[in-house]
């Protein structure tokens, strides 16, 4: 499904509007109707025996504009069918008193009630009798149903326009000029509170054209809680967030996102809105609302700016709620190669060894260093019409048209190696491997690069040559590496100095201590950030990567590693061929001013 905004302008709010909105709506006062109903919602009666279920589902409808009444048994379903004359009727199979058949016969027997549509809900033990009867409903549903099966249900059968198919959810966060982080004034501003107008960030109801030729309408008159959601997300985009993480406290839910590494706070919410906000990210990520107790993972996508973002969703039980962090993948998977970052020497180092019929290439750095990015763009460059492109992954990060792409599942089975034996029968020209965690899967990638395949995959190493240490460690024969291994591609990521504050300072004497002469030498004149208003008084402003590219085809360097010679060894041999190490770049990037030396020295120190 796809949501939009409305154009018109309104006055910027802070937080604390936001919460008064808000609590607002925890009080009953606010509510909102859906798309092309007049002034008055439809009113939703909901017969369950189940409170907790009973509870979720009514929360989710009122957050979606319904008016809603509840029944626990049928008996009590059927007096408060009769004196509340509902539009809909979402009813259990399984009910006390009275069970969901025997209620909907009654129903049928009132004249009033007797054309109101009917939307039954069972678990799967129920399903066998009711195939025996002429139970005559608009729609069945399946217990445990996710809540965007719910809401299509609903919607569906009260005759409003829902675009909502079955896979991804997809909102549209285009957000007007002059409103929330684009008014005047920085954009990190909105770490003290979230900055969005009001009505920036309702979902539709109806129709809008879309890319595929489907469409929705604008709705304006969303649920605060709906608003509060779309605002965080809008918000993490437009700072530029690699992650959103939302923890419930004793007293309070804190939303935080992660900015050029570090994690920096965005706001705070009543910590009674956690259940409801829990429910409303599972809706848009197709996840189970009922389901509390179990992590959960999911994906979803907004469209913000005119760019398709993903956001990779984990729900982690707590103490006191469910953690739910948000992975922010943008727009990576359609970087070119020559915008990831190489310098010249590593950029035509990586462009010959992709055009390479066969052979394994391998990226390394701990998570979140750029790996995935780094291999899409390489992806991208291979990605023609005469090539078959397969991938096995955990989680799919990136879509990418024209290549075939398999989430990798070992809860059922479905493991890296069992994916990987099964695309060697699909035919591929190129491999992609998400990662090499184990002896089976290294063996399937090194055999499939031997073999006329060129196969690209990570590992976590702390170094180029240290990755093919961990092979042989792993259990590959040398000859083996020797004879697969093309490429091998270490990096990291560092935070840049914002250019508006960066101030020039002396060196302290505990950095001269873990320097070089001749490193000390080259470091004439460093700086650091003072903090200002355009990076949010962090004194940093994005990040870029550093990168040890290590081609393994020259002879010498093959015969080190058919000798499993050390890393040092294999480590001066490469720099003698041109390889910068990760601690000679970050150290460049110090005496250049693009970044700190105390951001370089993570660097020196761990590699």
């Amino acid at each position: 499904m796809s949501t939009s905004l409305p154009t018109t302008h309104a006055a910027p709010i802070r937080a604390e509007l936001l919460l008064a909105e808000l609590d607002s709506l925890l009080k009953g006062g606010a509510s909102s109707e859906p798309a092309g109903r007049g002034p008055k919602p439809p009113k939703v009666l909901v017969v369950d025996d189940s409170q907790d279920y009973r509870s979720v589902v009514c929360r989710l409808l009122v957050e979606n504009g319904y008016e809603v009444v509840e029944a626990f048994d049928g008996a009590e379903g059927l007096r408060r069918a009769l004196a509340d004359r509902p539009d809909l009727v979402l009813l259990d199979f399984d009910l006390p008193m009275m069970n969901g058949y025997e209620l909907l016969l009654q129903l049928r027997g009132d004249f009033d009630l007797r054309k109101v549509p009917v939307i039954m809900i069972a678990g799967k033990g129920s399903r066998g009798a009711m195939k025996e009867l002429p139970l005559h409903v608009s729609a069945f549903l399946e217990k445990p149903v996710p809540g965007f099966r719910v809401l299509e249900a609903v919607r569906g059968v009260l005759g409003l326009a829902l675009d909502e198919p079955a896979g991804r959810h997809e909102i549209v966060l285009d957000p007007r000029p002059g409103s929330g982080t684009g008014t005047g004034g920085s954009k990190h501003d909105s770490l003290k509170g979230l900055q969005a107008a009001e009505g920036d960030l309702a979902e539709p109801g109806g129709k809008e054209h879309e890319e595929a030729g489907s469409s929705l309408e604008v709705r304006v008159h969303d649920s605060p809680l709906i608003n509060c959601v779309n605002r965080i997300l809008l918000s993490a985009v437009e700072l530029g967030a690699s992650d959103i993480h939302v923890e419930p406290q004793e007293n309070e839910i804190k939303v935080r996102v992660r900015l050029n590494g570090a994690l920096n706070p965005l706001c705070a919410l009543p910590s009674s809105l956690g259940a409801r906000l829990s429910a409303r990210i599972k809706i848009i990520s197709n996840l189970i609302i009922t389901e509390r107790r179990r992590p959960q993972d999911g994906q979803f996508r907004i469209t913000a700016h005119g760019r398709k973002i993903e956001f990779r969703v984990s729900f982690l039980p707590s103490m006191h709620g469910e953690k739910i962090v948000m992975r922010v993948l943008g727009a990576g998977s359609k970087t070119a190669l020559s915008e990831v970052g190489f310098n010249p020497r590593d950029l035509d180092c990586v462009e010959k060894a992709v055009q390479s019929q066969n052979g394994l290439i391998l990226v390394t750095g701990p998570t979140g260093s750029g790996k995935t990015t780094t291999l899409y763009s390489m992806i991208a460059m291979l990605n023609k019409p005469d090539v078959n492109i397969m991938t096995a992954e955990d989680p799919i990060e990136y879509q990418i048209p024209g290549i075939t792409q398999v989430h990798v599942k070992p809860a059922i089975g479905l493991t890296f190696e069992a994916v990987l034996r099964s695309l060697l029968r699909q035919d591929p020209d190129i491999m992609l491997i998400g990662e090499i965690r184990d002896l089976e899967t290294a063996e399937i990638a090194v055999k499939a690069s031997i073999t006329g395949h060129l196969v690209l995959s990570t590992l976590h190493t702390n170094s180029a040559p240290a990755a093919i240490t961990r092979l042989t460690q792993m259990g590959i024969k040398p000859y083996l590496a020797a004879a697969s291994l093309r490429l091998v591609i270490a990096l990291r990521l560092l935070k840049r100095l914002c250019p508006k504050c960066k101030i020039q300072v002396p060196l302290s004497e505990a950095e001269k201590r873990v320097l070089a002469e001749a490193e000390l030498a080259s470091l004439r004149e460093i700086y650091r950030g003072v903090g200002c208003a355009d990076c949010g008084q962090t004194g940093y402003a994005g990040r870029r990567p550093i990168f040890e590219t290590m081609p393994i085809g020259t002879s010498a360097m093959r015969q080190l590693v058919l000798s499993s010679d050390g890393g040092e060894s294999m480590t001066e041999l490469a720099a003698r061929e041109g390889m910068t190490s990760l601690r000679q770049a970050a150290l460049n990037l110090a005496a250049s001013g693009e970044t700190s030396l105390s951001e370089a020295l993570k660097i020196v120190l761990s590699a």
